[in-house]
């Protein structure tokens, strides 16, 4: 596909880009604007898509375009096409599971450094961010359980200390909820996912850093065969 026919294909009051509220810095905001018109299908999956022509539709330079895009191959919602070109990833069940491998390992190490050197207050705020998925949950209000649930694993992963790690796991989750949205829409909130929260937090909070390491990779773990199987199947995954 090139460059041309995407942006044919991306024209429109509708379909336009339209670049995000800068947040820290510009390459943040193309990158947020790239990533969420991946998860929108404004950018559809296998979309051809260069450097210039990015930067062209949203009024910027090229060097944070260039920025942007580093980062979304490093999170893996982009791959090279070419010297001068890169595509959007297609749809993969192979994807998704190697990304809820990787995510699984990031967060049992996450919840074990936070149950044992995690500040009270930060992990108060990890259960306060569980009481809302299960208010979500309820509710079947996805898009607040999806807010509560990104902040309950990031909040986790503050409480550990280790921006580096901190870092992996917001690279991991960044994919993953990118092409659930995009893929998988039809999952909801998940009762069961909010419960497993709250014994995840209470673990936390007793300082029980081996039970809140194997609560975390049962639930990431479940997760993402529930997620990877209705990707695959949609009829055979349960909700949630």
């Amino acid at each position: 596909m090139t460059e041309t026919t995407h942006r044919t294909e991306t024209s429109g009051s509708d379909a336009s880009l339209g670049l995000a509220p800068r947040p820290d810095s510009l390459a943040m905001s193309v990158y947020n604007t790239i990533r969420q018109a991946i998860v929108d299908g404004k950018l559809a999956a296998a979309s051809r898509v260069t450097e210039a022509g990015l930067a062209k539709e949203l009024g910027v330079s090229k060097t944070p375009v260039r920025e942007a895009l580093l980062r979304l191959k490093e999170v893996g919602l982009v791959e090279s096409d070419g010297p001068r070109a890169d595509r959007i990833v297609t749809p993969s069940a192979d994807r998704l599971r190697d990304a809820y491998e990787v995510r699984e390992a990031l967060e049992m190490k996450s919840a074990r450094l936070a149950a044992e050197r995690g500040d009270r207050e930060v992990l108060l705020a990890a259960r306060h961010e569980a009481e809302r998925t299960v208010v979500a949950a309820d509710q079947n209000d996805f898009a607040a359980y999806r807010a509560a649930d990104e902040a309950f694993h990031t909040t986790i992963a503050r409480a550990t200390g280790n921006t580096r790690l901190a870092r992996l796991i917001d690279d991991a989750n960044a994919m993953i909820v990118a092409l659930r949205q995009r893929d998988v829409p039809g999952i909801d909130a998940s009762p069961l996912c909010a419960s497993q929260h709250m014994a995840i937090s209470k673990a936390l909070l007793d300082g029980d850093a081996a039970l809140a390491s194997r609560l975390m990779e049962e639930h990431v773990r479940s997760v993402g065969e529930n997620v990877v199987a209705y990707l695959t199947d949609p009829g055979s995954a349960r909700r949630g």
